[in-house]
């Protein structure tokens, strides 16, 4: 039995001297810094730039809004061709108003801010003018017409469509100028730009 606890006592004593000691463990994983999140700073618009967009989105949607309260009056239909002729040429005189209403404002606004302003501005001024001219002569010719007269009715009807044709593409005042970037800042902040 000595013998036995003499071979126990060398295989314990073995094995502890035998096992490679264990490896050191690996340093702990450096954290990852949390990530940055960047929150994007609205730049400042500038305020000539606000004040132009203000007075440019005002006046079309001024003339938007107008056009949609005088169209909400509801009108008696006519009863006859001499109604139906004062009736197109009160509403080719309302376009007329309207869109000379809107020329006016646009071409009182001072020189844009930057160049697109300017290229967006001259095109809708030239698209309302078109329309206010267009609308003032059929509205002329009409009134000289003959009371009564049915086939002065078609041209005048005509002139209406056409000229609202004329006007497409100038419902959106910042649509127009998302090319750029201090419009559009500009824009967000204008107070005539909320429709």
């Amino acid at each position: 039995m000595k013998i036995a606890a003499a071979l126990l006592g060398a295989c314990l004593l073995l094995t502890a001297c035998g096992n490679n000691p264990a490896a050191p463990a690996p340093p702990p994983a450096a954290e990852k810094p949390s990530p940055v999140q960047t929150i994007p700073v609205q730049p400042a618009a500038d305020p000539a730039a606000v004040r132009w967009m203000d007075g440019f989105c005002a006046a079309v949607h001024g003339y938007r809004e107008r056009t949609n309260r005088e169209a909400e009056t509801g009108r008696p239909s006519p009863q006859s061709i001499a109604e139906s002729q004062k009736a197109l040429s009160a509403t080719l005189g309302g376009i007329a108003a309207r869109t000379g209403e809107a020329v006016d404002k646009l071409t009182a606004l001072p020189p844009a801010p930057v160049p697109l302003g300017e290229t967006v501005r001259q095109g809708f001024v030239a698209k309302f003018t078109k329309a206010r001219d267009r609308a003032i002569e059929a509205k002329a010719k009409l009134d000289r017409a003959k009371r009564g007269d049915e086939a002065s009715q078609a041209p005048a009807a005509d002139a209406v469509e056409q000229a609202q044709r004329d006007l497409d593409g100038t419902y959106d005042p910042v649509g127009a100028v998302t090319a750029s970037p201090e419009l559009m800042t500009a824009a967000a902040t204008a107070p005539g730009c909320r429709a």
